[in-house]
């Protein structure tokens, strides 16, 4: 273990708890290069933009750590892009933008770097403004092989679009970003109808949400009880079309209704919900999935999450969605390799430990595995929002997540990752 390991400080505890190799604050040529040069056959880096997923620190790896010289965030008042560097959360950015009452569709959590945008970006206002990568502008990085690049969707040459598709989705098997311009959009109210459930309320919330227009989106945590949010983003002239499902909404008796003044002031998942995201004793692994619609299947679909929760082995394991579709399923001018885009909810099944505790780990990664292949036959395929190249189920996701597409990841790291000092396919 570094002498320097106390100065990282990540999110996700198990990537907090690792003996890490190395610590890296800055990426250039030189060093990128150096590091085809002497990593040993089985490392490769590992990348910190947020901190918050079980792969940004590992033990005995090194480590490039973003937040610390890639923190900049500026905005563009007559475009109404953002430019942000690479260890940006999206929190901050969102706290950055109000300023000029703007903002961008991030998830559910506001701790998450831009591994958020390049995974995919899905959020609860992503039936409006699609996905987190379908809003991007430009990318700068270096590519594995140390060259530095600069792409522009506005302006790409042939032989850098595969490089721009490939970059919306499977960025961290060849490139590391440094920086993105993305799209933002005009802050609105946010009106949440939010509260505890039961499975019967629930199977009735999912099928009334399959009708929902693109400016509604429903999302809910199945834990030791189920938690559920709607959230309607509020514009003048959809106004009849909202006032007509806030009254449907309205015949839900727990479900508290509250207006906020844009997407910032939100902050999902209370604590009363006992989630372990941020336990010090636990580590954890999430693993998120994609499927169609459940329209027909409401009821067989929260059986099975009934019997799912009636087995886990702690109250730190749990099942959670969110719906998406209307505008995400569209690409913008060129394809991504987010290549799910009939997908309608994205589940996860999130599995946690005490750490230390390796039989603790076993029962808790056999539960989010066997809850997976219970679960395929609604949600088929993988967002791969978290890489789990430790795991035994790294080649199955890699295969449900890009499909067809695969082959040609393997081929842009192949050309632009010659060294493997990424992640590995």
């Amino acid at each position: 273990m570094i002498e320097n390991k106390k100065l990282f400080k990540a999110l996700n505890q198990n990537s907090n708890d690792a003996d890490i190799k190395d610590l890296i604050y800055k990426v250039n040529k030189n060093n990128i290069k150096e590091f085809g040069k002497t990593l040993l056959k089985e490392e490769y880096l590992c990348i910190c933009s947020g901190g918050t997923t079980s792969s940004c620190a590992k033990d005995n790896h090194i480590t490039v750590d973003l937040r610390k010289n890639y923190n900049q965030i500026s905005f563009d008042e007559k475009t109404g892009f953002a430019t942000i560097s690479g260890g940006v959360l999206m929190g901050d950015l969102l706290n950055y933008l109000e300023k000029f009452k703007r903002m961008f569709p991030i998830g559910l959590s506001k701790l998450p770097g831009i591994g958020y945008i390049l995974t995919g970006g899905i959020s609860p206002l992503s039936k409006r403004y699609g996905l987190a990568i379908d809003n991007l502008i430009k990318a700068k990085g270096f590519f594995g092989n140390g060259d530095l690049f600069s792409l522009d969707i506005n302006n790409l040459n042939n032989k850098e679009i595969p490089i721009w598709e490939g970059i919306k989705g499977g960025a961290p098997f060849f490139s590391i970003i440094t920086e993105l311009t993305i799209q933002t959009f005009e802050n609105f109210p946010i009106q949440v109808f939010e509260g505890f459930i039961d499975v019967e309320e629930l199977k009735e919330l999912i099928t009334i949400s399959e009708e929902l227009p693109k400016n509604f989106s429903f999302q809910f945590i199945f834990s030791d009880k189920i938690y559920a949010y709607i959230v309607g983003e509020l514009r003048t002239e959809e106004k009849d079309l909202t006032q007509k499902y806030f009254s449907i909404f309205q015949n839900f008796p727990t479900l508290k209704n509250r207006i906020y003044k844009n997407l910032n002031q939100i902050n999902f998942f209370p604590k009363e919900l006992n989630i372990y995201e941020l336990n010090v004793n636990f580590h954890s692994e999430v693993i998120s999935l994609l499927g169609k619609s459940l329209i027909g299947y409401e009821s067989e679909f929260v059986e099975e999450l009934k019997e799912i929760n009636s087995v886990r082995p702690n109250l730190g394991c749990y099942v959670a969605m969110q719906q998406l579709g209307d505008q995400s399923a569209f690409e913008n001018k060129y394809s991504s390799y987010f290549i799910h885009r009939d997908a309608c909810w994205k589940p996860w099944l999130y599995a946690s430990w005490e750490k230390k505790n390796e039989n603790d780990k076993k029962v808790a990664i056999q539960w989010m595995n066997e809850s997976w292949n219970r679960l395929k036959r609604f949600f088929p395929h993988i967002h791969l929002a978290q890489l789990h190249n430790h795991l035994n189920s790294h080649q199955d996701e890699l295969k449900l997540a890009y499909s067809n597409k695969l082959n040609n990841l393997k081929d842009l790291k192949s050309i632009y990752d010659p060294s493997n000092i990424l992640p590995p396919l």
